[in-house]
């Protein structure tokens, strides 16, 4: 008695801490948004949509000339699937950035703080979507590109507040106006890999710009259909069509087929031999990768001597039913033998001797008749 309680305990406990992972999980994938534009994109629509990104190495020429194409590729790969976009039905979406230091003026030039700013088009707050604090994001229908979005360190910094939307600031040199305050993500793995202190938001057409032409994207984020498994990846590809690059379907990157081929590869996913430089958000995913697997491996090691009691408990219950019935099959077979029996008295004449079908043996003054002895003699008659 003790041993099964202490059985059940275990696998109690076991249960438990199973849920427990898988709970943990779940809680640090969803805390990405910077994952999650497929779900905002499709809505309540039910299409299946997925979102992917492209990681261009720091020498990869990949400009807005580059981005024209890419888009007519994917396009034209739509239309031959017969997915085609409408003014009622937009399709698929993209944002693109890439990262630049700049020196920003304040208090009329006395103040000054070099900070990271990234460079942003598109619907790149779609694939990033900062919680705004105060004002605006920047859009792609900004008719100028004199604005920025702050973050909240930086606003403090500047202005000792963060309701500064309208404010003016310098960035090398020239005039901007803040559109917006933002606060940096939360959650475990955003703050790791943001290690930039105070950084801004401005448009990549304005970095073009003030580079006179040099900037180059480096990282390019679409949302688009993928009806088939693998449709939204292959168009993607082909419209890019470069070996170099860095393509990952965020959709899909914590399933249980990746997080099994994570586990699989341990100790390599460290090692990089190209000259990406990946930004924060994808490394801040890239660590929730390793948490989800290695969560995996413990969901498996506490689910496993559950599913072996399961297991054992299972070949004894079978074996039971198999015994069970095997014993109400015997009995139905000597039930249908006694009326054999019966029958076989009452046909040759001898119904009104005595018997004891249930000693299974026949009496009177003259015979012994062996009951098993009739039931074979009747079994060769059939």
């Amino acid at each position: 008695m003790i041993k099964r309680i202490i059985i059940i305990a275990v696998n109690a406990l076991c249960l438990i801490a199973f849920i427990i992972c898988l709970s943990i999980s779940a809680s640090i994938q969803s805390a990405l948004l910077s994952q999650n534009a497929a779900n905002v994109w499709a809505g309540q629509s039910g299409e299946r949509f997925s979102q992917l990104s492209v990681f261009f190495p720091a020498s990869h020429h990949f400009d807005e000339q580059s981005l024209h194409e890419v888009r007519s590729s994917i396009n034209s790969s739509l239309l031959q699937a017969s997915l085609e976009s409408t003014p009622h039905r937009v399709l698929h979406t993209d944002g693109w950035s890439t990262n630049a230091e700049v020196t920003v003026l304040y208090n009329r030039g006395q103040g000054r703080v070099n900070v990271n700013a990234i460079a942003v088009g598109g619907d790149f707050f779609l694939f990033n979507p900062l919680r705004l604090r105060d004002g605006s994001y920047l859009s792609s229908n900004d008719i100028m590109h004199d604005r920025v979005v702050i973050d909240e360190e930086l606003a403090w910094r500047l202005f000792g507040a963060v309701h500064v939307a309208g404010f003016e600031i310098y960035i090398n040199y020239r005039p901007f106006f803040v559109a917006g305050v933002v606060a940096r993500e939360n959650d475990f793995a955003s703050e790791r890999a943001y290690t930039y202190g105070a950084g801004l938001f401005m448009s990549f057409d304005m970095l073009m710009e003030m580079t006179h032409g040099e900037a180059n994207i480096s990282h390019y984020s679409i949302v688009l259909p993928d009806p088939v498994t693998g449709f939204a990846y292959d168009t993607v590809t082909e419209a890019i069509s470069d070996s170099s690059v860095h393509i990952v379907e965020n959709s899909t990157r914590f399933s249980l087929a990746n997080s099994f081929s994570r586990i699989g590869a341990f100790g390599e996913r460290s090692m990089r031999t190209d000259s990406i430089a990946l930004p924060y958000w994808e490394n801040a995913a890239r660590i929730v990768e390793d948490w989800v697997a290695l969560l995996l491996v413990f969901s498996l090691f506490f689910l496993a001597f559950p599913v072996i009691c399961a297991i054992i408990y299972g070949i004894i219950l079978i074996r039971f039913l198999l015994k069970l019935g095997k014993a109400s099959l015997i009995k139905k077979i000597d039930e249908r033998d006694k009326r054999k029996y019966k029958e076989y008295i009452y046909e040759h004449g001898l119904k009104d001797e005595v018997y004891d079908i249930d000693d299974n043996e026949y009496y009177d003054d003259d015979y012994d008749i062996d009951v098993d002895e009739i039931i074979r003699e009747i079994s060769d008659d059939n």
